[in-house]
């Protein structure tokens, strides 16, 4: 949870490095940009300042275009994107399938499809898919860095000192640890379903991310505390 007015500071924080990036995007507003606490803060931005994320959407369509923004040092927590299977509201979770609510924190459906709809996820990518489910592909993605330094984690051999490491708290909590540097230049394909985490360098990172098309309420993370939507409170009046 973040109050109302930590979420101003972080938004103001993100636009500042957006036009510091020289990255031209037409009538920018701080309020344009999404501020995600992954359910973790107090409110404040002490903590958020250390595991959360910005993220300015400049197309969500057929296809999604993301501009990602970290504070310095700033991590987000590894997450995936599978493929999920709607079914009709009463629907029974098919063999081979696991419930995404058992996977997603307070998951509550999507708008297009409902909340009494039934969302499963396969726990092979080869499981068939039933006659009335309807199938929302896995999100494959393409990061490109435009600014700033950081360190991507994606599974592979282990690095054994990665240039900004994970926070030590969040280690119980992830499985990804092979390192991908990132600088301005740099781009990582991520098929889709493959678990991943980023720590921001010291002057933070600016990265445009390229996808199918964005379900947030859908990404999986390893945490299973974490929320990926952030709720915003106003701060309690002093007496």
């Amino acid at each position: 949870m973040l109050y109302r007015d930590s979420v101003l500071k972080a938004q103001k924080l993100y636009y500042n490095m957006i036009l510091e990036s020289g990255f031209p995007i037409k009538g920018l507003k701080p309020e344009d940009l999404e501020v995600v606490d992954f359910g973790l803060s107090n409110g404040e931005l002490d903590y958020f300042k250390r595991v959360g994320l910005g993220i300015y959407v400049l197309v969500n369509e057929a296809e999604c275009g993301k501009i990602l923004c970290f504070l310095p040092n700033q991590y987000m927590p590894e997450h995936r994107h599978q493929s999920v299977v709607v079914m009709p509201k009463g629907s029974k979770i098919e063999k081979g399938y696991i419930d995404l609510k058992k996977l997603v924190k307070d998951f509550k459906g999507l708008q297009e499809f409902g909340e009494e709809a039934v969302y499963m996820v396969p726990e092979k990518d080869n499981t068939h898919i039933p006659k009335k489910g309807i199938l929302i592909p896995g999100k494959q993605e393409y990061f490109h860095t435009i600014k700033g330094t950081g360190s991507m984690f994606v599974p592979g051999k282990p690095t054994d000192k990665p240039t900004y490491p994970i926070p030590e708290e969040h280690h119980p909590h992830t499985t990804a640890l092979h390192e991908v540097f990132l600088e301005p230049g740099v781009g990582v394909h991520l098929a889709a379903n493959t678990p991943h985490s980023v720590v921001a360098g010291p002057e933070g990172l600016i990265v445009v991310e390229f996808s199918l098309k964005s379900r947030d309420p859908l990404d999986i993370f390893t945490n299973p505390k974490i929320d990926r939507i952030t709720r915003i409170e106003e701060r309690p009046k002093m007496n």
